[in-house]
């Protein structure tokens, strides 16, 4: 029977007296908005931990998660009053979340129908569990769920919230009733709207035709940027635009002042992602990137849409309110979209351990996280912000005093206009809010827009040197501290050093990423006065006199185009030339693109860099194709995470070259799950899961009186066009019983020709001494068909020696093609 919850509640198994303790706690608290308690996550087993802590490491919570639970303030869920619901994330250890549900011993519990479980996130193992306490015993329930042993830990499903100076103060719920709470949250949000309306400029009809530029552009240096950019458009014509996620309130997606196009997006539990019901969502989007050149309204931190692109989650509901669970839904969206930037304006809730591993993961796939320090203005670690792989965002007012609602702490990383910020709003309108929700656009903004001229930089770099370049507010040595970070962002300050330096402006890299995400005033920045500068760090073209040389790129995507991005570098210095997918999208599933992939080359020695983030290369019929002046030099689907190819151009004598010969995997089989990609061709040839050290090989044997069946033979395998003119096969072989004389041999076919064509064989006594008892690892033979064009090709190994005993054993076959070029 399976073990999922499905434990019958007559069963007296006692926990512990920790667990008992921390059961009764979460029950309590969940259902009466009681007293708090010291534990928020609860692991299973039967450790002890430390009850009394106030944080816990992250970089140590996942060695340690049954016995150390996390700390914090587990507090009622908010929004409805509760009405006597208790919601809960439950951890899995190794399944999907999805594949558990609350099935009990029918005539035993009525559980299922008080109680609901939903997956959150498949990947991370996580479920949502609500369960009605007006009629059930919670804690009954949850010792149940704690006593499953594929469980890993539970946290509250609490609630978080966008920020503001009216709303963000946490409710002390654990001495109010539930009446009480209902009544503080309602008021709550009037005194929001109130305080909105009354801070809020609807913008007249002539003050929308009239484009204005907000002094937050100024503070943060964005003009100066798009300044110096369009004052060198031969050095910074290309950008690699950043996608940047909001998890938010929504976007009002008709706004005549943002971008239309491009837009991705995430619906968790709160309806359409492109509506904006609140407004919170809208507004910080239009910080980041409200349209310029428009005659309309404002201008954002990236006023080009072709320069970035929007990802919205929409995690909060009308009220500016939703569960965590709703939240993590929406981040797992951003990441999966490609976003390399996610800014969150929300706060609300205790430390969580599932939310620290998402952004510890997050920043390990190379995501910047900007979120807001919360708006108390007190000493206050408020989350997400004070997680160190996400960067705290502190306000300033336009005369770059820090406001005196911005929390401080010792995770407050840098500081950005918040205060009389005027932005887009739903309904073609412009309101005026405050808060450090308004100050982390601006830093996610200048991010994007810095980083999409630097794509080779990592997103720990991108952090550092924000940091680095930041202007102090105070006079420390240090010029950092916890009311105030490393100071004001500078969008211009970051962009010169990374000129200057290029990425090394912003220290080593960390491995895992994750290392480096130290946060506040300890976060780890390089010493410039050991870093050299360069001569040339930002994108450009290369140029060739006269005539204009391109390299042309040919992409058909498989139904996962998302994985798929490329580079063009030059091979001596690594200045990156061009990249895509184009406008800082993803590429579309199933769709082709074909031309240029650079500006004009000039002689020299570059190479083209294709990725697939899960390297599995591109599925068939997809693949790619590199072509410069009308001549192939790769094509490609079966490449794995990444394949390079390196050319030459040189003077006009001797245009182009390859400085190597370029082998692209077509065929990898290594049998570790049968015959695999191979048939065999008889009684004299067989699959054997294990011999001579090896697991997973082939056998043939004798042959010389039915060379076909003493064989293995691959399926002919479709070229797709690439050109190959050549090809490679790599492989091992053990010979037993072999004498001088016996060989094997290796033939193929292409185009699916009716007769095999040998290509070479291994005799015994010529060769190899098969005798000899040991692998010859990394034989290799090339061979060359007689076609002019080679559509497809198959391959073959057969046996051909005297006796039944002559046997050869073969493991590891590769086969490659390559194109030459004349």
């Amino acid at each position: 029977m399976p073990r999922h919850h499905q434990r019958k509640r007559a069963r007296k198994r006692r926990p512990s007296a920790a667990s008992c303790a921390s059961l009764a706690i979460i029950a309590a608290a969940l259902l009466t908005n009681g007293s708090p308690c010291d534990f928020v996550a609860y692991a299973t087993g039967t450790g002890s931990g430390d009850s009394s802590s106030s944080s816990w490491d992250t970089k140590t919570s996942r060695k340690d998660r049954r016995t150390r639970p996390a700390a914090g303030s587990v507090r009622g869920l908010g929004g409805d009053g509760n009405n006597g619901k208790v919601n809960l994330l439950v951890k899995y250890k190794d399944s999907l979340a999805h594949t558990r549900s609350l099935e009990y011993n029918s005539g035993n519990s009525t559980w299922q129908s008080h109680t609901s479980i939903s997956t959150v996130s498949e990947e991370r193992h996580i479920a949502a569990v609500e369960i009605d306490g007006t009629k059930e015993d919670v804690g009954a329930i949850v010792d149940e769920i704690m006593d499953d042993e594929d469980v890993d830990f539970v946290e509250e499903d609490f609630i978080m919230y966008k920020y503001n100076p009216y709303n963000n103060n946490r409710i002390d719920e654990s001495s109010k009733s539930k009446e009480e709470l209902q009544n503080l949250r309602h008021t709550n949000r009037y005194l929001t709207t109130q305080q909105q309306q009354q801070n809020s400029t609807v913008l007249t009809d002539e003050r929308t035709l009239m484009e204005s530029q907000q002094y937050g552009i100024a503070l943060t240096q964005a003009a100066s940027v798009w300044a110096l950019v369009k004052s060198k458009p031969n050095k910074y014509s290309n950008n690699n635009p950043i996608k940047v996620c909001i998890v938010d309130t929504g976007y009002d997606g008709g706004h005549v002042d943002l971008p239309k196009s491009g837009i991705t997006m995430t619906e968790t539990d709160y309806g359409d992602p492109m509506t904006d019901g609140d407004g919170h969502g809208t507004h910080c989007a239009g910080v980041i990137g409200a349209l310029g050149n428009n005659n309309r309204g404002i201008v954002g931190v990236n006023p080009d849409p072709t320069k970035f692109s929007f990802h919205i989650s929409k995690a909060l509901n009308d009220d500016g309110m939703g569960k965590a669970s709703s939240v993590l839904k929406g981040i797992e969206g951003c990441i999966k979209a490609g976003s390399k930037i996610i800014s969150m304006s929300i706060g609300g809730g205790p430390k969580s351990q599932i939310f620290g591993d998402i952004y510890e993961d997050a920043y390990d796939q190379g995501v910047l996280v900007f979120a807001a320090a919360g708006n108390v203005g007190k000493l206050q670690d408020d989350y997400p912000a004070s997680y160190p792989h996400v960067v705290s965002v502190g306000a300033v007012d336009k005369d770059s005093i820090r406001a005196s609602f911005s929390n401080w702490n010792s995770q407050l990383e840098l500081m950005a206009p918040g205060v009389d910020i005027v932005s887009t709003y739903p309904g073609n309108s412009y309101h005026r809010l405050s808060g450090t929700s308004m100050a982390t656009p601006y830093v996610a903004g200048v991010a994007a827009l810095v980083w999409g001229y630097f794509p080779r930089c990592s997103n720990q770099q991108i952090r550092n040197v924000l940091a680095l370049s930041a202007k102090s507010m105070v006079a420390s040595a240090s010029g950092c501290n916890r009311r105030t970070g490393f100071g004001m962002v500078h969008a211009k300050d970051a962009f010169d050093l990374l000129d200057e330096y290029g990425c090394a402006a912003g220290g080593k890299d960390f491995s895992p990423p994750s290392e480096g995400g130290v946060g506040g005033c300890d976060q780890p920045l390089a010493d410039l006065s050991n870093v050299p500068a360069l001569q040339q760090a930002s994108v450009s073209n290369g140029s060739s006199g006269n005539a204009c040389q391109r390299l042309s790129l040919k992409l058909l995507t498989d139904d996962e185009a998302y994985e798929i991005s490329w580079k063009l570098i030059r091979a001596d210095d690594g200045e990156e030339l061009n990249s895509g997918p184009p406008a800082g999208r993803n590429f579309e599933d199933k769709t082709e693109y074909n031309g240029p992939a650079s500006g004009c080359l000039g002689p020299g020695t570059y190479k083209f860099i294709i990725y697939d983030k899960w390297g599995d290369g591109i599925q068939e019929p997809g693949h790619y194709a590199i072509t410069f002046n009308e001549q192939i030099l790769n094509s490609n689907s079966n490449f794995g995470y990444s394949e390079t190819t390196q050319f030459k151009i040189g003077d006009s004598s001797s245009p182009l070259g390859v400085l190597q010969p370029i082998w692209t995997s077509i065929l990898n089989e290594n049998f570790s799950n049968g015959l695999g990609k191979f048939n065999d061709g008889g009684d004299d040839a067989m699959y054997l899961s294990s011999k001579f050290g090896r697991n997973g090989l082939v056998m043939i044997k004798s042959g010389s009186d039915n060379y076909d069946e003493a064989s293995i033979y691959s399926n002919n395998i479709s070229l797709n066009n690439r050109g190959y003119t050549k090809f490679k096969v790599v492989f091992s072989f053990y010979g037993a019983g072999m004498e001088i004389g016996d060989r094997f041999c290796l033939d193929y076919k292409a185009n699916g020709a009716s007769k095999w064509i040998k290509a070479k064989c291994w005799r015994s006594g010529q060769n190899f001494d098969f005798e000899d008892g040991m692998w010859n690892d990394n034989t290799d033979s090339v061979f060359r068909p007689t076609a002019i064009i080679t559509n497809s090709i198959s391959i073959r190994f057969r046996g051909f020696s005297e006796e039944n005993f002559d046997r050869v054993f073969i493991d590891k076959i590769q086969l490659f093609g390559h194109v030459e070029l004349v």
